[in-house]
């Protein structure tokens, strides 16, 4: 029979594999179909529709054999990990249809039990969800004993939504996780998410405890690790966050970390609340200094080019105007967010212009009067830089 089934795979007939799947009344006969189906997941990603989707979690929902639903949903989780929230979800809307006589969240229990990770896994987007005492202990539990590297890495993330104070110890351990011997589903790639996962479950937690632990984080030997952290723990706003990250921002430092920390500081900026903003802002100026190496500041210039939030290129805008050093990305940063469609930053990337070197952006001026059209916002705005480059406007913090 798996010699048919293999022959079904290397055609393509993947819709031949599913209808074993769900018809056969074989267990043995849907297990080995549906382990094939899930050994040939590369090329049946590329013909899945929503119609075999559905066909697939009804599978899972509704197959009597822990096995059979075991290698489906490894199947799922290799095209798509969210496709397990939408299992859980058709399982919230009808909590006695599971496919055994334990109801809906029972059976989480039951499959976190169970030999094969991909039953823990769903177990643990369940847990989550329900997020009752009982529930957030199995998720610790989790975080502690399993050895499957994707299933510890969910139940991080689910963790941090959670948001525990008691998380914080087992997460913190696998901040420096670099064995992939001793976990299942283990490779560089996992690992790395993992790390990454156990950063943004710290933040999201955001007790003393989890700054502590993303304090440490930062500081170690293990680039990576310390880039992750620098770009996350200006979430928390705090003081000493703005001293740690600007620390980073040494033109010596990883190019890696140099970037997060430049994007951590703007962060924290957003991050801030209304009142201590200004706070903040001239704290890292402080911090920061009058001289900044020119690798610096064309970090920030790159947020104001690149970021998908306004907020943060109008902050990052706004502090290559306040910053000592001029390179050409910084002008020609600022001189692109004059064609901006976002008004605030428009006018926060004018102020900066007419704070730099004179001589540095009448030059690339120029050009750029000549490139957009004389009835835009851009070219009234270049323009009034153009008359007003002499005055030396007094330099202000603005607001995110």
């Amino acid at each position: 029979m798996f010699d048919h089934f293999y022959s079904l795979s290397s055609r393509g007939a993947y819709t031949d594999l599913i209808r074993y799947i769900r018809n056969h009344d074989d267990e043995d006969v849907r297990y080995g179909a549906a382990g094939v189906l899930s050994e040939s997941v590369a090329g049946f990603s590329e013909q899945l529709t929503p119609k075999t989707r559905k066909a697939l979690v009804d599978t899972v929902l509704n197959d009597p054999s822990d096995a059979v639903r075991a290698n489906v949903v490894k199947t799922l989780l290799a095209i798509d990990e969210s496709i397990a929230d939408n299992i859980i979800t058709r399982l919230e809307m009808a909590p006695e249809s599971t496919p055994t006589e334990t109801p809906y969240p029972l059976i989480l229990t039951k499959w976190n039990q169970r030999q094969w990770p991909e039953l823990r896994y769903l177990a643990v987007v369940g847990f989550e969800r329900v997020a009752s005492h009982t529930t957030t202990e199995k998720l610790r539990t989790t975080i502690q004993r399993e050895t499957d590297l994707r299933v510890i890495h969910r139940a991080i993330e689910a963790s941090g939504t959670v948001g525990d104070e008691t998380f914080v110890t087992p997460i913190k351990n696998y901040l420096r996780i670099d064995d992939s011997n001793a976990y299942q589903s283990a490779d560089s790639t996992q690992i790395k998410r993992t790390k990454q996962a156990a950063v943004e479950a710290l933040v999201k937690i955001g007790t003393d405890g989890a700054y502590q632990a993303l304090v440490t984080a930062s500081r170690g030997t293990d680039a990576e690790l310390k880039a992750c952290a620098i770009s996350e723990i200006g979430r928390l706003g705090a003081d000493e966050t703005v001293d740690l990250i600007v620390d980073e921002l040494d033109s010596d430092a990883d190019e890696t970390v140099r970037q997060e920390a430049a994007e951590g500081l703007i962060t924290a900026f957003t991050e801030s609340g209304f009142e201590e903003g200004d706070a903040v802002r001239q704290q890292a100026l402080d911090e920061i200094g009058e001289e900044v190496d020119d690798a610096v500041s064309d970090e920030f210039a790159s947020i104001v080019d690149d970021s998908p939030r306004k907020p943060a290129q109008r902050n990052a805008a706004w502090l290559l105007g306040q910053l000592e050093t001029e390179t050409e990305e910084t002008i020609e940063s600022l001189l692109s967010a004059l064609n901006d469609d976002d008004d605030y930053l428009r006018i926060i990337a004018a102020a900066g212009l007419t704070t730099l070197d004179s001589s540095l952006v009448e030059e690339k001026l120029e050009a750029f009067l000549a490139s957009v059209d004389e009835e835009s916002v851009a070219h009234n705005l270049a323009s009034s830089i153009r008359s007003n480059l002499q005055d030396g406007p007094e330099k202000v913090i603005w607001g995110s």
